[in-house]
């Protein structure tokens, strides 16, 4: 083949090329968002680890609801476990309630808002470490934890005035039960 029909078919085949080169950045664009997304699920779930358990282990208790996981079943333990968030955020009231009214007393509505929303799902992924990988390397069974429950702490911010939307009707309450 002669250099004018080689650059002729190059020519020829660049935008196709160019449209592959496109269409694998957008495939790996797409793929590192499922898998971002699936990370954040991921974290989400173990952050609200504590209150899905606490959830399954009493609506597996209530034989009315049904063999396996129904949809009643299912709706019992996602009622239960956000019943369990909102309890949570009315003790965190109650503990900024007192601490802003200067009483020591804040300690212990914290210290339970503190294991509750820290340690336990730290203490779950120590379990998940432990029994699904066959680990016994100290960085990935008590460093991975402990770094998830600093990040569970952050998340939460225990010693902070917020709450999130959906649970702030609680969190008001607790904290105007110590205020007035």
């Amino acid at each position: 083949m002669s250099d004018y029909d080689e650059g002729y078919e190059a020519g020829r085949n660049a935008p196709n090329i160019r449209q592959s080169i496109q269409n694998g950045q957008a495939i790996g664009k797409g793929l590192a968002t499922v898998l971002g997304l699936g990370l954040r699920l991921l974290v989400e779930v173990l952050v609200l680890a504590p209150f899905l358990v606490l959830g399954l282990i009493l609506a597996m208790e209530l034989e009315f609801l049904g063999p396996g996981f129904g949809f009643a079943r299912l709706l019992c333990i996602g009622v239960l476990a956000y019943s369990f968030y909102a309890l949570l955020y009315l003790v965190k009231g109650v503990a900024i309630g007192l601490r802003q009214r200067g009483s020591r007393r804040w300690l212990l509505p914290f210290t339970i808002c503190l294991l509750v929303a820290c340690l336990v799902p730290a203490w779950l992924l120590h379990l998940f470490v432990v029994h699904t990988a066959h680990v016994t390397h100290p960085v990935l069974v008590w460093v991975v934890p402990a770094l998830f429950a600093l990040y569970t702490y952050s998340r939460y911010r225990l010693t902070e005035d917020v709450a999130p939307n959906t649970v702030l009707w609680a969190y008001r309450r607790g904290y105007q039960w110590t205020t007035t």
